[in-house]
């Protein structure tokens, strides 16, 4: 299978976990493990999947790594037994930084 992706995917830096905040759909949000993030995208590994094309809202927590949790919303692109794929509507310039540097 071909990647379709036009961005880098990055894996976490240490052990970052997320914790999703608000979801529009009526399933209940729970913790994550980021498993790998790119400019428009992030993988959370959990046993709590959220539907598809529901709309979240994330806490990254990254007070060990930057000393401030980070933001970051999107929808979920896709579900599988792994976790969840978002595909990012807003993130913190932060959180680039942290990757990207």
């Amino acid at each position: 299978m071909r990647n379709r992706r036009s961005d880098t995917r990055v894996k976490a830096p240490e052990m970052m976990d997320a914790t999703i905040t608000y979801t529009d759909t009526l399933t209940s949000a729970d913790r994550a493990v980021v498993a790998n993030m790119s400019r428009n995208g992030i993988f959370l590994k959990t046993d709590a999947p959220l539907a598809e094309d529901a709309y979240v809202s994330m806490k990254l927590n990254t007070e060990k790594i930057l000393g401030k949790p980070l933001w970051a919303q999107g929808i979920v692109a896709r579900t599988d037994g792994q976790g969840i794929g978002i595909r990012l509507t807003y993130i913190e310039q932060d959180i680039l930084k942290l990757l990207f540097s």
